[in-house]
């Protein structure tokens, strides 16, 4: 079996051979080349094309129109390849073999499809993860981009593509991804987010039968199952869910608890749509969190995929997501996709540069890298879970009475760059009672001049005092002044100092 590759050597001499003779001409040849079949009468731009036949060796020259294109053979079988320019059309395509004999054949080049993308295997991943694209004509891919930066292309079909996160993108932001193919380009559905889902199997794909790993049915458990059914599964394995009416917790479901902070924004969001011709098919639903619920607005929910996003700062550490999807009787929707990603910590970051801010070290009522400077019986370490925010152990501080310093504690002093600005905050609530309606602040202590945060009243639910202080030292120490009300009773948690973002 043998391969030859042959081409012209003076174009306008075989075109002049081209449009002299004609096809007619057979007997020109002692051997006739015949053309028996070719594997489709459609071909793309870039298509290679299989003609069955016999008495290919004679052949010297192919033409597509009046454009040669080199072939090859094996056997009795010529291909070549359509050029990624060739015209749209039906086309001519010429066999020439030696005195000007030549064969034609009539073939149509269609337009490559247009790439569809209609889901994405997850709606966020990490530098270096692997994302699969689901749609049609995806293969014969030219790019693709996640941002602005081209990814790799693991494998390619028709159907699925799939690729890897590059790295130089920033973290827990938005990232669009496109497709370009030699039929056109496409944009991936939705948002992705490059950086970690912090909620495991968030598209559902693990677990047996009706059961989802990670996952908690809380109410309504028989009425969620696992579908992987053309029209109802996003991609792979969804959730299909039927609201039993009445309340929004009547049907939920709950993540295992995710690594959230408390004070950062996230953004948790789902890719969801409702049966047609049930009660789904513009029923509502709405997220929520726990422990310490939060909770989204409502969501209207259509019976085409839409990917709803909630965005939210935590109030506990950790957290999981909820999905509650109970509101309307006989709803029936179809879950998947469900992602948290901490948006708020994207970008450069603030430093904590306060030690021990929570409180957590201390032996007995002392607290280790703080010192008491005034009032020091009236500072004392709780455990009491109502006293305590997040972790242990909290300050539990009574106040003297008369003037602020009375009752006053200093953290160690921290490295602080004169003129910049700090972001300083502590948690504060008030036991009932002279307390509820006192009042304290934040102060400074150091090599510097003190400076003075207004007066804050404090009452008897947690709240975060904040202060933006402009260091006027190169070491400041943060104090905590709470005497000023007699008798008040306060507890204080997470004290913190954060210095600006450092410029990459």
């Amino acid at each position: 079996m043998s391969k030859t590759l042959k081409f012209i050597g003076s174009f306008l001499a075989v075109l002049a051979i081209v449009l002299t003779v004609s096809c007619e001409d057979d007997d020109l040849s002692a051997t006739a080349v015949n053309v028996t079949s070719v594997e489709s009468d459609n071909f793309y731009p870039g298509d290679e094309v299989s003609m069955q036949g016999s008495n290919f060796e004679a052949v010297l020259f192919v033409f597509l129109e009046n454009n040669q294109i080199p072939f090859q053979l094996d056997g009795d079988v010529l291909t070549f390849t359509l050029p990624d320019n060739a015209p749209i059309g039906e086309g001519t395509v010429t066999l020439v073999m030696p005195d000007g004999y030549i064969v034609t054949r009539n073939i149509e080049v269609v337009a490559r499809p247009f790439p569809i993308i209609t889901a994405l295997s997850t709606s966020a991943a990490p530098e270096g993860g692997e994302v699969t694209l689901k749609g049609t004509s995806l293969n014969n891919v030219q790019s693709v981009t996640i941002g602005e930066i081209e990814a790799s292309v693991v494998s390619s079909t028709a159907t699925e593509l799939t690729i890897t996160v590059p790295s130089g993108l920033e973290e827990n932001l938005e990232a669009p991804i496109t497709v370009v193919t030699s039929g056109g380009e496409a944009s991936a559905p939705g948002k992705f987010y490059v950086g970690e889902n912090l909620l495991l199997n968030g598209g559902f794909e693990l677990g047996d039968g009706d059961e989802f790993t990670n996952w908690s049915k809380f109410n309504g458990g028989d009425g969620m199952t696992a579908t992987t059914e053309d029209g109802e599964a996003f991609y792979g394995r969804s959730l299909r869910a039927v609201g039993v009416g009445g309340d929004a917790w009547r049907t939920q479901l709950a993540s295992d608890a995710a690594a959230t902070q408390t004070d950062v924004e996230y953004t948790l969001s789902m890719w969801i749509k409702g049966q047609p011709g049930t009660p789904g098919d513009g029923g509502n639903i709405r997220f929520s969190t726990t422990p310490d619920a939060l909770y989204s607005a409502n969501y209207d929910i259509t019976a085409e995929w839409q990917q709803i996003e909630w965005v939210f700062t935590a109030n506990a550490s950790p957290a999981s997501a909820v999905l509650d999807l109970g509101v309307v009787a006989d709803a029936v929707y179809f879950v998947d996709n469900v992602t948290l990603v901490a948006t708020g910590l994207s970008g450069p970051q603030p430093t904590e540069i306060l030690l021990n801010g929570g409180f957590e070290e201390g032996d007995g009522d002392e607290f280790t890298n703080w010192s008491k400077f005034n009032g020091a019986d009236l500072l004392t370490a709780t455990t009491v879970a109502d006293e305590v925010r997040s972790g242990d152990r909290a300050l539990r501080a009574v106040g003297f009475g008369s003037d602020p310093w009375r009752t006053q504690i200093a953290s160690d002093a921290v490295p602080t760059e004169d003129g910049v600005e700090y972001a300083v905050s502590l948690w504060i609530k008030a036991a009932v009672g002279p307390g509820d309606g006192g009042i304290i602040r934040m102060s400074t202590a150091g090599n510097g001049d003190p400076q003075y945060q207004a007066d804050v009243t404090v009452t008897t639910e947690w709240q975060k005092v904040e202060w933006l202080l402009t260091a006027n030292s190169t070491q400041t120490q943060i104090v905590l002044d709470l005497g000023a009300t007699e008798n008040a009773v306060y507890f204080i948690d997470d004290v913190s100092v954060l210095a600006p973002p450092q410029e990459e």
